[in-house]
């Protein structure tokens, strides 16, 4: 009986206990406890200096140079290991899932982008303040990249054909049959994308001309780093003059001091 007893009044002991202690809590302290989802947020931002860093990518900008563009503008030394044609075989299986671009902290590789530039930019006070933002920041990325590869997807129900590496399907800009080109350029162009790119206008005109949360954040290098190389996958070299806040977003970044002065230094690449 007694054990049964004990058992069943112990949630009101542990209610009983939980609001006694938050008598006892000072009015500093309560509110410190309130505050501590933005003081984490600066801690986790009192970014430790990373030693030998290097990227890893093939001789493009593409996937890599927003990681690039990153590094440049917080001060970060880094080495650019190009790897060609020839070497990738043998750098492959050193690679976290066997593709790059990849960055080396410290002797430790880590890959996929989205995932390099949050970290970078958490790291270095280019995230949101709280989790919320945090999640706006990661949605807008996730929408920019459904945008930047949608037209392979499409590429693909088209031609009814399954293939894993989706990237490199018969897309427009791989196509050599001008005929399927044709079809699959109007079905894109006359279907999908201007839909697309008006919600991706309206996103940046919403941010004060930039991705999210309406400051520079780590997603503002993704776009930047990714924009040219866009216009020629899905090609649309028209885009500036139909969108001239995309061209905008993208020269913000590149003529951010730090990055204008890599920009300029930079070898010369696609």
């Amino acid at each position: 009986m007694n054990q049964k007893r004990d058992k069943s009044n112990s949630p009101r002991l542990v209610g009983l206990a939980v609001y006694i202690a938050r008598l006892c809590i000072p009015e500093e302290l309560s509110s410190t406890v309130v505050d501590y989802p933005s003081d984490f947020e600066v801690s986790t931002r009192s970014a430790v200096t990373m030693d030998n860093v290097k990227v890893l990518y093939f001789p493009l900008k593409a996937m890599a140079e927003g990681i690039r563009l990153i590094l440049a503008y917080v001060g970060q030394d880094f080495e650019y290991v190009r790897i060609s044609e020839e070497e990738w075989p043998t750098v492959k299986p050193n690679t976290p899932f066997g593709q790059v671009p990849v960055i080396e902290i410290n002797g430790k590789r880590h890959a996929q982008t989205s995932s390099i530039l949050r970290y970078l930019g958490k790291k270095n006070g280019l995230g949101g303040k709280t989790l919320e933002e945090d999640f706006e920041i990661d949605q807008v990325v996730d929408f920019f990249n459904d945008l930047r590869l949608s037209g392979y997807w499409n590429v693909l129900e088209l031609n009814s054909c399954i293939v894993t590496n989706f990237v490199r399907a018969a897309s427009l800009h791989y196509e050599k049959d001008e005929k399927k080109k044709a079809v699959l350029k109007e079905e894109l162009y006359n279907n999908y994308f201007p839909e697309m790119f008006e919600r991706l206008n309206d996103i940046i005109t919403r941010n004060n001309g930039y991705m999210a949360v309406g400051k520079l954040t780590w997603a503002d290098f993704m776009f930047a780093g990714m924009y040219d190389r866009m216009k020629v996958m899905l090609a649309m070299p028209d885009l500036d003059e139909k969108y001239p806040k995309f061209k905008k977003l993208e020269q913000t970044v590149l003529n951010l001091p730090k990055v204008k002065e890599y920009c300029a230094n930079q070898p010369e690449y696609n």
